[in-house]
């Protein structure tokens, strides 16, 4: 296996060296099996505090779905837990952890993800980038994992330890960013995770229309967590960016402003999706995020820079730049900030806080 190990910061990187599924999640979680079962375990505490009775007998449910609509990446999570010496229902569990806190009792938290897009001008590649907002317990639990295709594709995706994919981009130029979303048909029953949507969509799409489709497919199979998978097309992929709401019982399409920005924090800018919104009621820095970075960037869209993103992410206004209100497992900070590269087909990612980087020391 190549550029396995840490950087600074705790910034995990590993590449696969073996093609077939099975193999590369054995490897995988063979490699990283103390990560992976720390990460299952964190999880496990997560749910318990969710209210969730019996989390892996929703992850045998969730694999019977991943199966039926990706059986490439079941056999990828069966592999994953056979390396790290767990029941392959936990791993997909993990695979599925959004699906099931959405059907246990909401737990505390604020902020949880801060996206920006900026297409640029002719001929230039876009800007997009995210924070990624998540519980203190989860910060030492995530990977940039390369993976190779037999056929010579390539996925860069950062993910949590033990889950097949979540942000990234592909060797054609395609990324995604992920946000999640709440509303109130959430948690019935189990439907396609939608980390594994995000890496389907990395692995097989050449434009951001095959990775619409493949979203839509995902909606029509049936979503019980919503979520925003934003597809991000470089020059080569149709350049354009299009937010892909996910939610139960359809799909919703958010579009950049006419200068080409594209902003999305964690309500649905779609109806009718949003109709169903929770957020809005429960944890309304999503709309505070949201005004402070449309007003900030307005008529940015041609000619904004990664670095005047970047500054724009380490606003604390309403927790765009996210740090914890008090020490504990269960508060909120922002991970990590992800950009993704289109023209290098290239991830940069930058640890923690983004406050606490400067531009100069920004190119993990």
């Amino acid at each position: 296996m190549t550029g396995a190990g840490a950087g600074p910061h705790g910034h995990h990187r590993f590449t696969s060296t073996v093609l077939g599924p099975h193999a590369r999640g054995r490897e995988f979680g063979a490699h990283w099996r103390d990560r992976v079962r720390a990460t299952a375990d964190a999880y496990l505490a997560l749910f318990a505090r969710a209210g969730v009775a019996d989390p892996d007998a929703a992850g045998a449910q969730a694999l019977t779905r991943i199966h039926a609509w990706a059986p490439e990446l079941a056999q990828e999570i069966r592999g994953i837990a056979e390396g790290a010496g767990l029941l392959v229902d936990r791993v997909a569990a993990l695979n599925a952890r959004t699906e099931i806190l959405a059907s246990g009792r909401r737990g505390p938290g604020r902020g949880e993800c801060t996206t920006v897009v900026a297409l640029g001008g002719p001929g230039q590649e876009p800007v997009a980038g995210q924070n990624w907002d998540w519980y203190e317990s989860l910060a030492d639990s995530w990977v940039e994992w390369e993976i190779p295709h037999p056929d010579g594709r390539r996925t860069r995706t950062l993910t949590e330890f033990g889950v097949v994919g979540k942000i990234g981009i592909n060797d054609r130029g395609v990324g995604c960013l992920f946000n999640i979303l709440h509303h109130g048909n959430d948690g019935a029953g189990m439907g396609v995770p939608v980390h594994v949507v995000a890496r389907r969509l990395l692995d097989e799409s050449g434009t951001v229309t095959d990775a619409l489709r493949i979203a839509g497919s995902a909606a029509t199979a049936g979503a019980t967590g919503s979520t925003t998978l934003t597809v991000v097309g470089g020059q080569a992929a149709g350049k354009t960016a299009i937010s892909a709401e996910l939610r139960p019982g359809g799909i919703g399409h958010a579009l950049p402003d006419p200068d080409g920005l594209l902003i999305h924090t964690n309500h649905f800018l779609t109806r009718p999706g949003a109709d169903g919104d929770t957020e809005p009621v429960t944890d309304p820095d999503t709309l505070v995020r949201y005004e402070v970075l449309r007003r900030r960037l307005h008529g940015r869209g041609a000619d904004l820079t990664a670095d005047e993103a970047l500054a724009a992410l380490r606003d604390h206004t309403g927790g765009v730049c996210v740090h914890p209100a008090m020490p504990g497992p269960h508060e909120f900070r922002t991970l990590a900030t992800v950009f993704l590269d289109t023209g290098a087909r290239a991830l940069r990612v930058i640890p923690g806080p983004p406050c606490t980087h400067h531009a100069t020391n920004d190119k993990e």
